[in-house]
């Protein structure tokens, strides 16, 4: 039997929904379409092949495609909806302290300086890799302000996304549907117009966009590929897509194994297809891993470790669920809808072919395994955008749902609790005074006095004065370290660079300072030995490994001062020098080697073997402490 046609089917069922589930009017690519099945000669009956690829993807044949499967009300429907929710994420449209640090990355890169925040030590700020890769292309191709870039992109994406999972949807719909051609009705989708956290994060400069998108595409490419027997071709674009899951954000690995099994369930290809799916899923996520362990010395990019991503804080997790789950009444459309789907289909058939129970199974089981991780790991920071994810893959099977009696009260009820949460807004639905997390949006337009603090230009003016600072100790031949607080310190002579600026507020210092100089993170986000620090200030996501000055003295400051006196109340000489022995001993001064040396072959080599034991590192924050561990 050939492989990869989906053939090695296990069961009557399987080959019953090949053949007999009602297949969409119109659809080139059906297999009511294109004829009678083949029976071979055991007397089992294989669909035929689908239509290459390229034939498939035609602008002029899809368009009427679309048109010949979708009723126009459905048309209508998912083009309002589209519609409604780019224009409120437009409206909304802003880029976020953490979008900035992304904005200097792709900065430092177009600039020639490798994808490093700082020339001066090699560390990955940025979670997703394929997010910054689409900063670096747009940024590269346009010219224009990486910020605005970002804002734009993330919005594509987002929309992008919502338009994939709709017409994905309305392609499940068609399969349960002795109708398929029957109108549909956004229900799950209003989710998208009543939790206006949906909008801010569809910009923000944040990967959440690219999280929509690449999980509208999959779900697309489940219903109507995997489900209708794709060609090779489509196998294998579909295994690259899935496989794409960490370089949207490293925690994706869990939808990526989900969503895998599942294109696996429904493709059922044989031994030799699914190792050869498996190797082109895992080439890019191999060479990345590869690529970052030698160049970073890390096998993971420093926010996981400086958010402790490995860690538990159940407690936290489920209030920062409850907070967003409570505070826009979500619960009140997810018990509507899933009572309404439950009841809509109890009486049909098609629940009980293989395929329909995997697909309508696969999004709820990814977002309910991505929400448990979310409550593992304590939340965020950021008011409702761990939630957003895992809400849109709850409702991905009832994004639409067809005119019926049963459905349309839900519905109806549903647009109602969006009319109502969309008008209001996130500012009233919770207690920010009490809040587990901050409404990041609200809080940088305070901050930067605009509606829409959308380019780097509202960054640098509220940082202007770090830039003035700058330019004022380069006329007069000075080297300094300085903060955000105002501290001045001279800096030490043998740095290679004229000027480090310790800074909290990463995106903002880093938009204001100038690329070749050293940006301090001391939050750990891009500080190799602040990531690794014991906690500090236990509570927020992401800023809990506040790094101790002594740290900042010992590594920056110039040791004829910083060894002789109290520069700043409360750090001692004694604490500055145990902190600089600290870092020149065993472990720990390896893991700066691995960041600050010349890259060489060896050291790529180097960094690469010891990767896993330097990711598990955990330095005290307290420098006595670490001087005893290493230099013992």
């Amino acid at each position: 039997m050939p492989e990869g046609i989906g053939t090695d089917v296990s069961d009557a069922a399987d080959v019953s929904d090949a053949v007999h589930e009602p297949a969409a009017s119109g659809d080139p690519g059906s297999v009511g379409q294109q004829g009678t099945a083949a029976p071979t000669a055991g007397g089992e009956t294989i669909p035929r092949q689908r239509r290459p690829l390229l034939d498939a993807v035609h602008p002029v044949r899809a368009v009427t495609a679309f048109h010949r499967r979708h009723h126009p009300v459905t048309l209508v429907a998912i083009a309002a909806t589209t519609l409604a929710y780019a224009a409120l994420a437009y409206h909304r449209r802003w880029i976020a302290d953490d979008g900035m640090i992304a904005v200097r990355t792709v900065r430092q890169i177009l600039a020639g300086h490798g994808p490093v925040y700082s020339p001066y030590e090699r560390a990955e700020t940025d979670t997703s890799t394929l997010w910054t890769l689409l900063l670096t292309i747009g940024g590269g191709v346009t010219g224009v302000d990486v910020a605005r870039v970002a804002v734009l992109t993330g919005l594509l994406c987002a929309v992008g996304g919502v338009v994939s999972a709709l017409f994905a949807t309305a392609r499940l719909h068609a399969r349960l549907s002795a109708k398929p051609r029957r109108p549909l009705l956004p229900a799950g989708a209003l989710l998208l117009l009543g939790v206006s956290p949906f909008w801010d994060f569809a910009t923000s400069g944040l990967e959440t966009g690219l999280e929509i998108l690449w999980l509208g595409l999959c779900w697309l490419a489940l219903v109507a590929w995997c489900a209708e027997t794709p060609d090779t071709k489509r196998q294998y674009l579909v295994a690259l897509l899935i496989g794409l899951a960490p370089l949207v954000r490293p925690e994706f690995a869990l939808m990526e194994a989900v969503f895998a099994v599942a294109a696996w369930l429904l493709i059922r290809p044989g031994k030799r297809r699914t190792l050869l799916l498996f190797v082109t899923a895992q080439a890019f996520p191999l060479i990345t891993e590869i690529f970052r362990a030698g160049y970073y010395g890390e096998l993971v990019p420093l926010p996981a470790l400086a958010k402790s991503a490995d860690g538990s804080q159940w407690n936290r997790g489920w209030r920062y669920v409850e907070e967003t789950l409570k505070g826009y009444f979500v619960w009140i459309p997810l018990a509507i809808l899933l009572a309404a789907a439950i009841a809509h289909l109890m009486n049909k058939s098609a629940l009980k072919s293989r395929t329909t129970t995997i697909l309508l199974a696969t999004p709820v089981t990814a977002g309910l395994l991505l929400g448990l991780y979310v409550v593992k790991v304590g939340g965020d920071f950021m008011h409702a955008r761990m939630v957003l994810p895992v809400l849109f893959l709850l409702v991905l099977p009832v994004l639409v749902v067809p005119v019926t009696a049963v459905l349309v009260p839900a519905v109806t009820a549903t647009a109602v609790w969006a009319a109502y949460c969309g008008s209001t807004y996130s500012v009233h639905f919770y207690d920010q005074k009490h809040a587990i997390a901050e409404d990041e949006r609200v809080g940088y337009q305070q901050w930067t006095g605009r509606p829409n603090p959308e380019t780097s230009a509202a960054y640098t003016n509220r940082e202007r004065g770090i830039g003035e600072a700058i330019a004022s100790w380069t006329a007069h031949g000075q080297h300094v370290l300085t903060s955000e607080g105002g501290i001045d310190v001279p800096l030490d002579p043998s740095l290679p660079f004229p000027f480090a600026v310790a800074a909290g507020r990463l995106g903002a210092a880093g938009a204001e300072t100038p690329l070749r100089d050293e940006v301090v993170d001391t939050l750990g986000l891009a500080n190799p030995l602040g990531a690794h620090l014991t906690v500090t200030t236990p509570g927020r996501p992401g800023h809990e490994k506040e790094l101790p000055w002594a740290w900042i003295l010992a590594d920056y400051g110039d040791p004829a001062v910083v060894d002789t006196q109290e520069v700043l109340k409360g750090v001692s000489p004694q604490q500055v020098a145990a902190a600089r022995h600290a870092m020149g001993c065993g472990a720990l001064k390896e893991l700066l080697d691995s960041t600050r040396q010349p890259m060489t072959f060896g050291r790529f080599w180097s960094n690469l073997a010891g990767a896993a034991s330097r990711t598990a590192l955990v330095v005290p924050a307290d420098p006595f402490a670490a001087e005893k561990k290493f230099c013992r």
